[in-house]
């Protein structure tokens, strides 16, 4: 199964692998804060607080990790010619 994954994801392009990257980070984290709530707050926190530290933490691991591809995805390409 895993072999599988793998060959997916190198089929896809950086900019869709970028998207299943920051996607994947997203559950684990949102499935990491549940837990979390769960078994370690007092306090029960609200969907859109987990939904929105998923989110925050999903583009804090995405981006460092993914800087060198990110720069080339969003490079500004300037035409020399006139």
């Amino acid at each position: 199964m895993l072999k599988k994954y793998t060959d997916w994801h190198k089929r896809l392009t950086p900019f869709k692998r970028l998207g299943v990257s920051f996607i994947l980070n997203w559950f684990y984290w949102l499935i990491a804060w549940l837990i979390a709530d769960q078994f370690f707050f007092e306090e029960k926190h609200s969907i859109q607080y987990h939904l929105f530290h998923a989110t925050w933490m999903s583009f804090i691991m995405t981006m460092p990790f993914n800087w060198k591809k990110i720069k080339e995805l969003f490079k500004f390409k300037r035409n020399l010619n006139p």
